[in-house]
């Protein structure tokens, strides 16, 4: 399993010493799990921490750190974000096992130009990323769904998508993720 390592410094609870965290270029997180005895305030360089959520995972990087000489595995929960910097201010991270399942969002791609597209029809990508659950390290960039094939009138839905092994995707309604419609004045 591919993680990004990350330094995690301990920090008291209180609005002046998250205000002194902020100001050492730092992020202050919540660390939580079901693995954990009790919840786990720190800090992360804000450097380090941008860095790892540009990898190719994005979000759904997982992340590893060591606190107290043990070594946990954890993935981005929840983020606020500064609403006119547009910097992270605090981050809640969840602790992980390479064995348990967990969901997250994945982007889904449409590859090629379909039938339909050729023939004057237009091409709708009505849902732009998805939620799968499956074990962190089988978690996918994206989920790429080729559309040479597709007709006028056809309908990519969430289930019929081309899942990596051991994803399964989450929903309530099997909606259309790609919709092929007659162009304008058809």
């Amino acid at each position: 399993m591919e993680t990004y390592k990350l330094s995690v410094e301990k920090r008291e609870q209180g609005k002046k010493n998250v205000k002194a965290v902020r100001n050492n270029e730092c992020i202050p997180v919540e660390i939580y799990g079901k693995s954990l005895e009790s919840n786990i305030s720190g800090s992360v360089s804000r450097k380090d921490f941008v860095k790892a959520l540009h990898t190719p995972k994005g979000r759904n990087v997982v992340l590893e750190f060591d606190f107290d000489g043990k070594t946990y595995l954890a993935m981005a929960h929840d983020f606020q974000i500064h609403p006119v910097k547009n910097c992270i201010l605090h981050a809640d991270l969840m602790v992980v096992t390479e064995d348990q399942e967990v969901e997250a969002v994945v982007p889904v791609t449409k590859q090629g130009r379909s039938k339909g597209e050729i023939a004057g029809g237009k091409v709708l990508q009505v849902i732009k990323e998805l939620k799968v659950a499956c074990k962190p390290a089988d978690i996918p960039n994206e989920i790429l769904v080729d559309v040479t094939n597709n007709e006028i009138g056809d309908r990519i839905k969430i289930s019929t998508l081309p899942y990596p092994q051991g994803v399964r995707p989450v929903f309530k309604q099997d909606a259309p993720v790609i919709v092929f419609n007659k162009g304008r004045g058809e």
